[in-house]
């Protein structure tokens, strides 16, 4: 295949990263976070295994006008040049959308896992798998744990109506307790993690399955502080649940978490490839605004050309606001350590196949 012919795939532009991300990164994080860094939630795919979206698609749902190529050997290229002068490790799955070619995308995580070192690998699960075909694939591949994903219950007509229980039902959730595994659980619902029923579900599964390592994608997608509190407030009090702040780029939220969850059970997640986006968010009420530079067909709120121009990664947006939180809440460097690194390793370590 010609060079001309390669994937388009997200990446960082060598002239801002010199000019705009490296000065950013030296200022604000340098001596900031640990010696490692740990990404609990990224999405390897290989192009070829998805399944086109519509331009109608990458209206109304902003983080699928990404391009979805990232393969491992650019990624842990992109992981170098975001944290310059540490050791990166990297928690993967694959997108979880019913359209692509899953047995393919989750054989290539388990390849790109065995490979590589500072790879680890979940399995991105239809509900309708057998516990013990299930079984045999997460030891065969070396598999960490489960990534269910509402969008894969296509027995539920509105992705609105699904619950936990429909897109990561009781048989395998009996088989991830049994095998001690980490489950990566994106929260179903326009309510997100302030509903009333997710929250009784998700203090169900904690005490029916308390073996599950139990990992909230997103802070629960809380955006907006709207959402986080209620949701927060419910599940301070659960044992064992660990968040991810992965693409939250909100400083209240991330404090609020740190303050009711503790940084012993947050982790460092990015939800690359989605957030080498450029810009930056703003909130409103129950609504999140992002704002870019690039010409993706959502993109309709604008900033002035002069503001645009020096935008950052969204994920330098993501840690900075965790380092507003974390200053916020006074917190030392072993717990900066401990969310950035230390948490995921334990998790990792923790399980054994």
């Amino acid at each position: 295949m010609s060079e001309a012919a390669q994937p388009e795939m997200m990446g960082i532009d060598p002239e801002k990263y010199e000019t705009i991300d490296l000065p950013f990164f030296m200022e604000h994080f340098d001596d900031f976070l640990p010696d490692t860094v740990y990404d609990i939630h990224l999405h390897l795919n290989l192009e070829e295994h998805c399944a086109p979206m519509s331009e109608e698609t990458k209206l109304k749902n902003w983080p699928s006008a990404v391009p979805r190529h990232f393969p491992a050997e650019h990624m842990m290229d992109v992981q170098h040049k975001l944290f310059p002068g540490r050791k990166t490790g990297t928690l993967a799955f694959t997108s979880p959308f019913p359209g692509n070619n899953l047995l393919a995308l989750n054989r290539y995580l388990g390849e790109m896992a065995a490979k590589y070192d500072e790879i680890d690998a979940l399995y991105v699960v239809s509900p309708y798998q057998s516990p013990d075909i299930l079984e045999s694939i997460i030891r065969e591949g070396g598999f960490l744990g489960l990534k269910p994903y509402m969008g894969m219950a296509s027995h539920i007509a509105d992705i609105n109506d699904v619950r936990i229980d429909d897109y990561l039902p009781p048989v395998q959730r009996e088989l991830a307790d049994d095998m001690g595994l980490i489950v990566m659980l994106h929260i179903p619902g326009l309510e997100r993690l302030r509903d009333p029923n997710t929250i009784a579900d998700l203090k169900r599964i904690r005490r029916d399955y308390p073996n599950i390592k139990l990992v909230i994608a997103h802070l629960g997608r809380a955006y907006t502080i709207t959402f986080g509190r209620p949701g927060l407030e419910a599940l301070a009090d659960v044992e064992g649940i660990y968040y991810d702040f992965s693409a939250n780029m909100n400083a209240e939220v991330i404090e609020l978490a740190l303050r009711l969850v503790g940084p012993e059970h947050l982790c460092y997640g990015s939800d690359n490839p989605i957030f080498l986006m450029r810009g930056m968010r703003e909130t409103d009420g129950d609504r999140y605004i992002n704002f870019t530079s690039e010409p993706y067909p959502w993109n309709t709120n604008r900033k002035p050309p002069e503001v645009e121009a020096n935008y950052t990664l969204y994920i330098y947006e993501e840690l900075l606001a965790f380092k507003q939180a974390a200053q916020r809440v006074g917190l030392g460097a072993d717990d900066v350590a401990r969310v950035m690194y230390g948490n995921a390793h334990e998790l990792i370590r923790s399980v054994k196949l």
